[in-house]
């Protein structure tokens, strides 16, 4: 059981950090967004397609944010749960959540994270762990 929980921890704390840094990230880009909307000062676009880029990116990265602040949550508590081997579904929710980049900021740390704590969620050592810790004190 202790193997088991020492392969949990390193992944369990990636989901950790990640949520966090979501939430980090997501809140200074939506007071950057914010506060270029309280400056007012217009870009100086030449052509449709860099127009088009700018309309976009002004719509996507807000969303994007709020996307991520609400999944954050998630992911933090589904890495606590990992860590302890309990609610598997869960802890797996959260792997996939980091997996995906509409839900994650972070997307670049988000992949690799979500992988591993995928692999390692998927071994059947770690199910039976998750499994054992389900059942009922005799």
């Amino acid at each position: 059981m202790n193997s088991v929980m020492n392969k949990l921890r390193l992944p369990a704390v990636g989901l950790i950090s990640l949520g966090a840094l979501n939430i980090l990230a997501s809140i200074l880009l939506l007071l950057g967004r914010i506060a270029s909307l309280i400056k007012g000062e217009e870009r100086v676009i030449v052509n449709d397609a860099e127009r088009l880029g700018y309309e976009a990116s002004m719509v996507y990265f807000p969303l994007v944010s709020l996307i991520s602040i609400a999944t954050a949550p998630i992911i933090i508590y589904g890495g606590v749960q990992m860590l302890s081997a309990r609610k598997y579904s869960l802890a797996l929710m959260a792997a996939i959540l980091a997996l995906m980049p509409f839900s994650s900021l972070c997307c670049l740390l988000g992949v690799p994270i979500g992988i591993w704590a995928i692999v390692v969620l998927r071994s059947p050592e770690v199910k039976a762990a998750f499994q054992n810790s389900q059942m009922p004190a005799q």
